[in-house]
């Protein structure tokens, strides 16, 4: 949680208010993504459970020294994408690399489902992002920056934005602003056919549906153009004309039974 790259968060007010925003009490287990050398861990201690994941090998060492003396505190050098969070976590604490943001993002949200849908209580996660990432995760239909991330957070979770923290909160300061996003688990199933839908629409988001589903046809597995368009215009009526920006998640939910049923009968 303390780096952006190699950009450390300096203030230890800062840190410890990131850490009071996870409520921890002496019954949550929680993961901390890019751990660092420790900083934010050591809030974190009152939990039952540290899981304190970190991929850099010289951070990880140093982070490991600093634990010692925390038997609640448990160490692990991997790659997060690789990792296979632990069943007894219920909260999640983070910076997510910018590059790899979107990925780590919907594993978080399908964990946090998942973890709902065993009857975990007290479920959620305090995650840092880019600002500009931060602002796609809670966009919503017309805006610029309304996506298919905007459609899979806002399905999966309720998120906010609870605080920008500036360039200069960290050393050295890097080229962007960061925020920090709460999400809470939503009790919704598992869609994967849905964000399927999402993505190859949001690939033409300026476009109408019936336009964007046309020009990924190749995902629909029908190449001829024209009659993919008729079949289009008979199931999706006026929805088909809507540009893609501007679809409500219900909207979305509909387009893809219509895909589905595509799909079934080719």
């Amino acid at each position: 949680m303390v780096k952006l790259g190699q950009h450390f968060l300096k203030s230890e007010e800062l840190l410890k208010e990131i850490a009071d925003y996870l409520e921890i009490t002496k019954d949550d287990v929680v993961l901390e993504i890019g751990a660092g050398d420790g900083r934010l861990t050591k809030y974190l201690t009152s939990a039952k459970k540290v899981y304190a994941i970190e991929i850099d090998k010289k951070l990880f060492l140093k982070l490991k020294k600093k634990m010692k003396e925390f038997s609640n505190v448990e160490v692990i050098n991997k790659d997060v994408l690789d990792y296979e969070f632990p069943k007894e976590v219920n909260k999640i604490v983070g910076n997510l690399p910018y590059e790899i943001s979107s990925a780590i993002t919907e594993k978080i949200l399908l964990f946090l489902n998942s973890q709902l849908h065993k009857g975990v209580k007290d479920l959620f996660a305090v995650l840092m992002y880019q600002r500009e990432f931060a602002e796609r995760m809670t966009a919503f239909p017309g805006l610029r920056d309304y996506s298919r991330l905007s459609v899979l957070v806002n399905y999966y979770a309720d998120c906010q934005i609870i605080k920008y923290i500036p360039k200069t909160a960290f050393r050295p300061a890097p080229k962007v602003e960061s925020a920090l996003v709460k999400l809470i688990p939503k009790d919704v199933k598992r869609d994967d056919l849905l964000f399927y839908v999402a993505k190859i629409l949001f690939m033409h988001k300026n476009k109408k549906v019936i336009n964007a589903l046309i020009d990924s046809r190749h995902f629909l597995k029908e190449k001829d153009k024209n009659k993919l368009r008729k079949i289009l215009a008979k199931s999706l009526g006026k929805l088909g004309e809507k540009k893609v920006f501007y679809l409500e998640i219900d909207e979305i939910m509909l387009i893809k039974q219509k895909i589905k049923d595509l799909l079934q009968n080719n």
